[in-house]
């Protein structure tokens, strides 16, 4: 089940088109948080397909013929609509790990093992620089407009509140974490969890 009124209709569609096979884990979080990382190394470590949104918005806009600049030019709700779709259908298919702001929203109940890194906003701002080699200054501007945007998006597409941490069953915050532990702890995490629900 999912917790987006909107995809319940497509949802039900998938359902007569798909039988659910391995396991489904989603990894969300804010901009510069850690979550790319997070997830390629749980895809890696379990043997799941990694699904990104810029992957499935690739893959949009090789389906419409276009180049990823002029979809992302294109950008509305139909589109976000659109990815999210597309994200609950790698859920329902399963074996795989979708990263995304809404992957754990999208998925819902789908998921074996929903995750949200928590990181704090001067980590992230400090990340964003180095990783973009940008001035601070830069990086906090950059960071509090796409978080806000986000916020803004998903509370009129979906009334969705990103602050809302609910429904995530691992919330990771790695402000302290070397890139080694960023590697390895949410496998540890993850294996922990899944070996309790006795999926693996």
């Amino acid at each position: 089940m999912t917790f987006i009124k909107e995809l319940e209709t497509y949802e039900q569609e998938l359902r007569k088109k798909y039988a659910k096979k391995g396991i489904t884990i989603t990894v969300s979080g804010l901009a510069a948080s850690g979550k790319s990382t997070g997830a390629k190394a749980l895809a890696e470590a379990f043997n799941l397909e990694y699904v990104s949104a810029g992957r499935i918005m690739r893959e949009i806009a090789q389906g419409r013929n276009i180049s990823l600049l002029e979809l992302t030019k294109s950008a509305s709700k139909d589109l976000d609509l659109e990815i999210d779709r597309k994200s609950l259908e790698y859920a329902l298919k399963g074996n795989c790990v979708i990263e995304g702001r809404l992957a754990g929203w999208v998925a819902g109940e789908n998921a074996d093992v929903r995750i949200v890194y928590i990181t704090p906003l001067e980590v992230r701002i400090r990340r964003m620089a180095e990783r973009e080699n940008i001035s601070i200054e830069l990086a906090r501007k950059e960071v509090i407009e796409r978080d806000e945007s986000d916020r803004k998006r998903y509370r009129e597409y979906y009334g969705i509140d990103l602050d809302d941490l609910s429904i995530y069953q691992i919330r990771i915050d790695n402000s302290s974490w070397s890139l080694e532990d960023a590697k390895t702890k949410p496998v540890k995490l993850v294996r922990n969890f899944l070996k309790e629900k006795g999926l693996i």
